[in-house]
């Protein structure tokens, strides 16, 4: 049985709404992309309502709609691109999925971390995969700001996208947990925007790793830099493996509890 967790409850519709629009701006205005760090908590909120139903598509339609309507955006509305939208939204519907499933089988032990590291795993899935090229990950928001991010050369292009998921999670804790703003949340909201972007901008001599250098390493093609081919996404894939384990254990606990 799902248990009920203490949460501020939002019209959905408002959510979604408030989720679709930072969205469209967030991808829309490329050369000051600061929107998109803000404009998946909402989806966070959402899916705090869908994870204590009976059923794990609760609501989760909505987030299917902010998500096509943000992959829409990413393209520029290009005609050509949508059948790819579509299933790129439906692909990352599926972290809020997983983690309602796993949410009504481990109970509070899971947190809204799990989105996180689904998300992250499921880009490394679409890297992966013959259409990569078509598809628009969440690091490519921040494309033409580059010397926001010269700190990924560590771990990989999506880093970017695990910078943005975790300020985005921050907000969620900042406002829309309780009624009330957590201040001491919106101050460390606040620093982890800024420091990566402050700390990036004293990189004088450095570059980071962008979607042309990730694309030619899972395409085969030989890279400058030795230290990334051998590393690749290393943030992506490891959050794969670990997306995997919380399944596993997940689907272990469901057959043990209809038992």
């Amino acid at each position: 049985m799902v248990k009920k967790n203490s949460h501020t409850t939002y019209n959905v519709w408002l959510l979604f709404a408030l989720s679709a629009c930072l969205l469209a701006g967030g991808w829309l205005m490329k050369s000051f992309p600061l929107l998109i760090f803000f404009a998946y908590a909402p989806l966070f909120a959402l899916s705090d309502q869908a994870k204590d139903k009976e059923s794990p598509w609760n609501h989760l339609e909505l987030i299917l709609l902010a998500l096509t309507i943000s992959t829409i955006c990413a393209s520029f509305f290009d005609s050509s691109d949508i059948i790819y939208n579509i299933g790129q939204a439906i692909i990352l519907t599926l972290a809020f999925i997983g983690y309602t499933f796993v949410y009504q089988n481990l109970g509070n032990r899971v947190g809204k971390f799990t989105i996180v590291f689904f998300w992250i795993g499921l880009e490394y899935v679409m890297l992966k995969l013959p259409w990569r090229e078509q598809f628009h990950f969440l690091s490519d928001a921040l494309m033409i700001q580059p010397n926001w991010w010269k700190w990924n050369f560590e771990i990989g292009y999506l880093g970017n996208s695990l910078w943005i998921l975790i300020v985005n999670l921050s907000v969620y804790f900042t406002v829309f947990k309780s009624r009330s703003i957590n201040w001491p949340v919106l101050i460390l909201t606040i620093l982890l925007i800024g420091i990566p972007i402050g700390y990036s901008y004293f990189m004088l001599d450095e570059t980071g790793i962008d979607r042309v250098e990730m694309m030619n390493l899972y395409q085969g093609v030989r890279d400058k830099d030795d230290n990334y081919s051998n590393r690749g996404e290393l943030i992506a894939r490891t959050a794969a493996w670990v997306s995997a384990l919380i399944l596993l254990l997940s689907f272990v606990k469901n057959k043990t509890n209809k038992k």
